[in-house]
């Protein structure tokens, strides 16, 4: 099974039971995958909350802030602010 990283534990699950074991959004069957095809797409957040109304904006916002924060660890830069 997949592991979760901690700050994302309330955001996001994988158990082997739904969706083939694909990492999906806390209380949804809402595969991760859906928002990063979205976004790599072209498409914005907007678009992607408007296609899958399970998922919370805050939710989606947790990943991007994760993703985000690990990019700018691994290159030293400090958050804009």
């Amino acid at each position: 099974m997949i592991q979760i990283p901690a700050e994302l534990k309330d955001v996001l699950v994988s158990t082997e039971d739904t969706l083939g074991g694909s990492v999906r959004f806390l209380g949804t069957r809402v595969p991760l995958q859906a928002l990063l095809d979205t976004l790599q797409g072209g498409g914005s957040l907007e678009e992607f909350l408007d296609g899958w109304p399970d998922v919370s904006r805050e939710q989606a916002q947790a990943v991007l802030d994760w993703d985000l924060g690990r990019v700018r660890a691994e290159f030293g830069l400090e958050r804009a602010g």
